[in-house]
């Protein structure tokens, strides 16, 4: 039997309209699929502030972890860092895009103790093609650490912090986390922080200056009664002279004496120590304020700051560790009575070593390790809990906050001395 001409044209023809619907659909979906998924690895990288923190990846284990030094160590999805715990100790790390790494998309401050995961890290191939966000999930396992995020306007961003207890998706802003086997605290500096409990499936949301806690035995413990800061005119938005003293000392006397300055406006200011130059001598700028407050019973006492340091002609803190171009002093009394010193200074140029120590050495033990930050860049501190720390602190009496050694010029855009009734 004969097959029919007129059936096989059909036939081709309608396969042929078929075929070339499917690659007019299929290609373009397919390809706008794949610019819709198509990803690439943010650049990122831990550097030591000071002590020790170790950092590794996998296939290796952590006994296999490498020491991290102030040049930093990139890493990538799956890292681990570890910052010691048995010592005061500091690491930063930052995210950027490939293409324009001095763009930070996020930073995590992580101070002693912390244990942080990169779980994901991955941005769009494609930024300007997709609205595909940017994923960066953390994990802390324990100790604490400081977020700042700054989604940049032309992309979606969602970035996450898990604990054992605890999933976080941060807005833009700046937050603190705390994490141990039994509790994770938050706090939402600015910004707003979506906080899950997934064992409860409940959520809630923090606003600016305000702080929740997750508990193994309660759960989600809803929004917390906030801080309370201790300094008045800490943002400088009024005049110093009825809140700060100045400092303005120098050796000889005849030397050149260091500024005190507001800068800025419309809610935007900053204090700005300046004695810029060199071979000027020792020097000290800042401002300090008296507090007169008792802290006893109370349940947590934190020093926060915002700056940049900006110049500083003295490597690290000078031969005695104690000429740093910032420092933050807090004067208290024990329960004896007598007057102590707590102080942790900031320097941006140099590395420490016998000659250069990154401590007061004429400082009473314990010292704190003076922390190294980024020269030009604005940036965040949080102490630990001082209450803690100074376990036989009974009243702070004072804050100062100042510039010391020779050249210095440093920019300070908030102080806060928090306590938790």
């Amino acid at each position: 039997m004969r097959s029919s001409p007129q059936r096989l044209a059909w036939t081709v023809l309608i396969a042929s309209f078929l075929v070339c619907c499917a690659i007019g659909v299929g290609v373009p979906t397919a390809a706008w699929s794949f610019v819709n998924t198509a990803t690439v690895a943010p650049v990122m990288n831990v550097k030591l502030q000071a002590g020790r923190t170790f950092a590794f990846c996998p296939p290796a284990r952590e006994s296999d972890a490498r020491v991290v030094g102030q040049e930093g160590r990139a890493l990538e999805e799956g890292c681990s860092t570890i910052v010691d715990g048995d010592m005061q100790s500091q690491a930063l790390l930052t995210i950027a895009p490939a293409e324009t790494p001095g763009d930070i998309m996020a930073s995590v401050q992580l101070y002693s103790g912390a244990r942080l995961v990169i779980e994901q890290a991955r941005l769009p191939r494609f930024p300007d093609l997709t609205a595909s966000p940017a994923v960066f999930i953390l994990r802390l396992e324990s100790g604490r650490i400081q977020v700042q995020h700054q989604r940049p306007p032309a992309r979606s961003v969602r970035l996450v912090v898990r604990t054992d207890l605890a999933s976080t998706t941060l807005d833009s802003g700046s937050y603190s986390f705390e994490a141990s086997a039994e509790q994770t605290a938050i706090v939402a500096r600015d910004g707003a922080a979506w906080v899950v409990s997934p064992a409860e499936n409940k959520t809630i949301v923090l606003r600016s200056d305000q702080r929740t806690a997750v508990t193994r035995a309660g759960g989600l413990q809803g929004i917390l009664p906030p801080a309370r800061n201790l300094v008045i005119n800490g943002k400088f938005e009024d005049p110093l002279e009825a809140d700060w003293q100045v400092i303005a000392d120098v050796s000889p006397r005849s030397g050149t004496k260091g500024t005190v300055s507001i800068i800025g406006s419309n809610g935007n200011t900053s204090l700005l120590l300046d004695r810029f130059g060199s071979g000027l001598g020792w020097g000290r700028t800042g401002v300090w304020q008296q507090i007169e407050e008792s802290v006893s019973g109370r349940r947590s006492l934190q020093v926060r700051l915002e700056f940049a340091i900006l110049y500083q002609e003295l490597p690290v803190c000078g031969g005695y560790g104690s000429e740093c171009p910032l420092l933050v002093k807090i004067i208290y009394t024990d329960r004896s009575g007598a007057e102590r010193e707590w102080t942790q200074g900031f320097y941006a140029d140099g590395i420490p070593n016998d000659a250069l120590p990154d401590e007061i050495i004429t400082a009473p033990l314990p010292r704190n390790k003076h922390a190294a930050k980024r020269l030009g860049q604005r940036e965040l501190f949080e102490s630990e809990d001082l209450l803690a720390t100074l376990p036989d602190v009974q009243q702070i009496r004072s804050i100062w906050v100042y510039a010391e050694g020779h050249g210095v010029r440093t920019q300070v855009y908030s102080v806060e001395l928090l306590l938790t009734d």
